[in-house]
Order: C-alpha cells, then structure tokens, then sequence
C-alpha cells in the first residue's frame, strides 16, 4: 500500500487511508476542470485559476514540489 502525503486539517492529522480520499478527490477534480466544465457568463473558464491551485496541491500531496511561503 503507497504511503500518502501527511495531511494535517485544523490540527487533526488525517489517516493514511483519509489521505488518500483527499489525494484521489483532487486528482478527480483536476480531471473534472481539465474538461473545462464550469463557464462564467461571458464564456471565460472559470478553472484557470482552480486549475494551477489543484495541480499545485496535488503535486505537493504526491511529493512532487515543496511549499513555498
């Protein structure tokens, strides 16, 4: 079994398995926003933004990039 990220949430350390909810949840709506479903009015995607914050995260959940303050 892959050893997920440690993921604290308010103070509370989620369990490997919780860990791995949150990973595959993102994981599924960074693929749900790669289809760019979800339009403003004026037709400007709305996921740019949601985007680049997803992929970030899930890069740093699956060990791929470092947190940067």
């Amino acid at each position: 079994m892959q050893q997920e990220a440690e993921i604290t949430v308010n103070g509370t350390r989620l369990t490997n398995t919780e860990a791995r909810m949150v990973r595959l949840a993102l994981a599924s709506l960074a693929d749900i926003m790669a289809n760019q479903l979800g339009f403003k009015d004026d037709g400007i995607p709305l996921t740019d933004q949601y985007q680049a914050d997803t992929a970030h995260v899930l890069a740093l959940i699956e060990g791929r990039a470092q947190r940067t303050q």
